[in-house]
């Protein structure tokens, strides 16, 4: 039976420090919720259609609270317009940076501020197989609904470190290569293997704080008339490069 008490806590964590206080974040429909499943994130409890439990019971870990619901009860929980077959809950996972276990390519992201936006970067560093990703203390939270739901299930299989970045910066004593409008041309930069690439702001870029630790910036060349590239987009091109130089 869903209470209110249950509908308050799934809908609370919508809200950042709600999630971080529960330790939970919450992921809706079948592929986000299997695909965390598959990478190991801990699935605390799981609100479904009776046909989607049973198709998937053998999947679910023992420990797992299982809760059966209609598609209107669903709908009560749900933070999306279309109702979805299951709900769950999971613990939030907490890396720590080990400097020594560290190296390719590190993405780091400065006050990156739409949901949509880190959610494509994160499934970027998951089609890449990039393990981690420096965020800064102001940019969007991976566990916010519409991260996780922009994720895929990628969020399970990256790490995401937030927190200074300078610090981040000196503890791993790799090159660190900006993105920016004025930069080298990034076909004509030549990528070291282990090195930080930092994404900036959507509107203001690179905060001046940061500039004392970048060694280069780059910039993909405009050949048509666009004002900008959207910063998930920009992040894809540059990675691609990375990996095409380095790994050729």
């Amino acid at each position: 039976m869903l209470t209110k008490a249950t509908i308050k806590l799934v809908k609370s964590l919508s809200d950042k420090s709600n999630r971080y206080a529960n330790k939970l974040f919450v992921a809706e429909g079948s592929k986000s919720v299997l695909d965390l499943l598959a990478a190991n994130c801990k699935l605390i409890q799981v609100f479904a259609l009776a046909e989607w439990i049973k198709v998937n019971e053998a999947k679910l870990p023992n420990f797992a609270t299982i809760t059966c619901l209609s598609e209107k009860e669903l709908t009560q929980l749900s933070t999306l317009k279309s109702t979805r077959e299951v709900i769950a809950l999971f613990q939030i996972p907490l890396f720590r940076l080990e400097p020594s276990q560290v190296n390719g390519l590190v993405l780091a992201l400065d006050t990156v501020q739409d949901p949509g936006n880190l959610g494509t970067i994160i499934r970027l560093a998951d089609w890449y197989g990039i393990k981690n990703i420096l965020c800064s203390n102001q940019t969007v939270d991976a566990f916010n609904p519409k991260v996780v739901q922009a994720t895929m299930g990628s969020l399970g299989r990256v790490q995401l470190h937030y927190g200074d970045l300078s610090v981040f910066f000196k503890s791993l004593h790799f090159p660190v290569i900006a993105a920016e409008m004025n930069g080298i041309p990034a076909r004509k930069f030549n990528f070291e293997e282990n090195l930080v690439l930092l994404l900036g702001n959507e509107g203001t870029g690179v905060s001046n704080e940061l500039r004392p630790f970048i060694n280069q910036s780059i910039s993909i060349e405009k050949i048509g008339s666009a004002e900008s590239l959207n910063v998930a987009m920009a992040g894809a091109i540059l990675i691609d490069r990375y990996f095409g130089q380095v790994f050729n």
